[in-house]
């Protein structure tokens, strides 16, 4: 809930449309053929907001996190998996992390997302 309160207040912030933040929030970090891509674009002290970018092909090797956190696919398509399920979700689509749970990302196409924590 503290995450959907923190997206709607980013649009009513910015007094725009989802669309017109997705398109910002896309150019926030560039595609890298050697390595997937990161940008901060919000650490208050209580958020933090990344931009991520990886190449068709690119993975966020297995990992977990101490807190839940939203993964949103701004564009392209990602395989996640999460307790040996994989789940396909394009852009526009996300998932709720569970905390200290392994969860692996892969980019079937090139694809931008944020992680919301």
């Amino acid at each position: 809930m503290k995450t959907v309160l923190l997206s709607i207040s980013i649009l009513i912030a910015m007094n725009t449309s989802a669309q017109d933040l997705t398109a910002r929030l896309a150019d926030a970090t560039a595609y890298d053929a050697a390595k997937f891509q990161s940008t901060m674009v919000l650490n208050n002290g209580s958020a933090k907001a990344i931009v991520f970018a990886l190449k068709a092909g690119q993975d966020v090797p297995p990992h977990s996190s101490p807190v839940e956190a939203l993964f949103t696919v701004l564009e392209g398509e990602a395989t996640v998996t999460i307790k040996d399920v994989v789940h396909h979700v394009a852009a526009g689509g996300y998932i709720i992390f569970p905390m200290a749970t392994d969860h692996h990302i892969k980019a079937v196409s090139d694809m931008k997302f944020m992680l919301v924590k």
